[in-house]
């Protein structure tokens, strides 16, 4: 994964609030669509009595539709209170009005989004890595059981492998 700074020491001289492009993180289109639900859903834990769950899982349906919005947002919404359940206040997420700060992710945001970028593809080993990393290397067993039910649903499969000649898979071979 190119432009992915793993190296924790680099948050730390640039100070907790450091933003960088949500861009250069290497998530896909469908997990850079997933952070202004993420927002959305942790200001909504946050303060209940101020925003109803109702917008955001009707965003969700009007962008991938109710089979694949309705899921999506329930499984990640899962995620998202067991993280302030976890962080509370300390869950470092941008307030998803300000549309100035929609292309910039925290350091939370990018831990979070890149967890769900490697669960997705079946890579459980760096997705744990993030996930420990978002949580201070304290290990919850309910987080780790909703994101890998949300990597499960919203899977992009198991890694292919490539062959020397840039072919992915088997070859469809047509006789006659």
């Amino acid at each position: 994964m190119t432009g992915v700074n793993r190296d924790a020491s680099s948050w730390d001289d640039l100070g907790e609030q450091a933003l960088i492009p949500l861009s250069q993180i290497g998530c896909d289109a469908f997990e850079c669509a997933l952070l202004p639900i993420i927002r959305d859903l942790t200001l909504t834990c946050r303060c209940p009595e101020g925003k109803s769950w109702i917008p955001i899982y009707g965003d969700a349906e009007k962008r991938w539709g109710a089979r694949t919005g309705l899921p999506l947002v329930h499984r990640l919404s899962q995620i998202v209170v067991t993280l302030v359940r976890i962080k509370g206040n300390a869950l470092d997420v941008l307030d998803p009005a300000d549309q100035s700060m929609r292309a910039l992710v925290t350091r939370d945001e990018q831990l979070l989004l890149l967890m769900i970028h490697h669960m997705r593809r079946k890579h459980l080993h760096a997705g744990c890595d993030f996930l420990l990393d978002l949580v201070d290397g304290d290990m919850d067993a309910e987080l780790m059981e909703e994101a890998l039910r949300f990597a499960e649903r919203h899977s992009c499969g198991a890694p292919q492998t490539r062959k020397h000649d840039g072919v992915l898979g088997g070859r469809l071979r047509v006789v006659r």
